[in-house]
């Protein structure tokens, strides 16, 4: 445990080097105390860096600054683990160029737990996020840990799913552990501290950068053993992590979307490129060979519906349907079809867009 405050120094310089160049001074100095001894010319002949980086990283080899980080975690409620302690998760630390260490907030469930990361775009249809709650929250009842990355769209469903299935979830954002982004997700952040953790390589006090998310998202497919693509535009994002999850050795799971959508384009070449389409919850468990405890009491209130409420319900799909549709489809007049409607969206049965329209949720 000696040494964890070394390499809590070097897993605080990543922001100025990168976590390659990190863990190149980790293997030519051997150890992260080596590399704290080391002078600011051999840190930048051995480890090829900058004059500029050596001089930061030589800058901040001292007392006051590990106390001063040291400060702000506790009062932040921050953890540290770095790659050599004992809670660091095994799976992270198969991948190139694992990070030195992980900061967190909240409680990371342990290496006893299966782990499936759940992935899309920022700016998603319905589609999209019904496609992630689906999945999310029977995987969290089933005991699986979801992993996203807490940013708008699916990701923020993802782990809302998983809070809704009274499961465990962890967000890995591309900022500090103490920074909340986007900011409107203060109350998830604060609900996935509670059943789970927040986890980042990059110390307390750094903003989100665009060059950051990247290198965040080996992460979240590191932690998993598979990836699943909820919706995806051909130059999306969330391809990257898919790539870093294909060099990682994980399964890739596909959610098939609309022919006619842009937003379904990239998981639809996904699994014409091989990726496993997947439909249901079950076919993430069976792919990846995990038992599901079927004694789990499982309720559904989609089974005490009456004649009418069953109805509109039938009538919807995952597609906006609107009043005027919904009267045709069921032959109620205007005041029934509201009133059920309102009825099934309490029970959270269906979901109400603007303009009238709903869906099923």
């Amino acid at each position: 445990m000696y040494n964890e405050i070394y390499m809590l120094w070097l897993s605080s310089m990543v922001t100025v080097v990168g976590s390659r160049k990190l863990n190149s001074i980790l293997q030519k100095f051997g150890s992260a105390r080596d590399a704290f001894s080391a002078k600011t010319e051999e840190l930048q002949f051995i480890a090829s860096l900058s004059p500029k980086a050596a001089r930061v990283l030589s800058n901040n080899k001292n007392l006051n600054y590990i106390e001063t980080l040291l400060k702000n975690m506790e009062s932040g409620g921050i953890a540290y683990f770095s790659r050599e302690h004992d809670r660091f998760p095994e799976l992270l630390k198969e991948i190139p160029d694992p990070p030195v260490g992980i900061f967190c907030i909240g409680t990371l469930p342990s290496d006893n737990t299966y782990k499936v990361a759940i992935i899309g775009s920022r700016k998603c249809s319905e589609y999209g996020l019904m496609a992630a709650r689906k999945m999310a929250k029977p995987l969290a009842e089933a005991g699986v840990v979801i992993v996203s990355g807490m940013a708008r769209g699916v990701d923020s469903m993802a782990h809302r799913g998983a809070l809704l299935g009274g499961g465990k979830t962890i967000a890995v954002p591309g900022c500090g552990v103490d920074i909340c982004y986007p900011s409107e997700n203060k109350n998830l952040r604060e609900e996935i501290i509670k059943n789970g953790c927040v986890i980042s390589e990059y110390p307390p006090g750094v903003k989100p950068t665009p060059a950051y998310f990247p290198a965040r998202n080996r992460i979240i497919s590191g932690l998993s053993k598979g990836v699943i693509v909820t919706e995806a535009g051909k130059k999306s994002g969330t391809l990257i992590t898919v790539n870093q999850a294909i060099d990682q050795g994980r399964e890739v799971f596909a959610i098939p979307g609309n022919i006619s959508s842009k937003l379904s384009e990239g998981t639809n070449q996904l699994i014409r490129d091989g990726a496993i389409p997947v439909s249901d919850y079950t076919d993430v468990l069976f792919s990846l060979g995990i038992s599901e405890d079927l004694t789990k009491p499982k309720t559904n209130s989609k089974n005490n519906l009456a004649s009418d409420e069953k109805q509109v319900y039938d009538s919807l799909n995952f597609e906006p349907v609107s009043i005027d549709m919904l009267m045709d489809l069921t032959d109620l007049d205007l005041g029934r079809v509201l009133y059920l409607c309102a009825q099934l969206e309490i029970r959270g049965l269906i979901r109400k867009l603007p303009g009238s329209r709903y869906v099923k949720a």
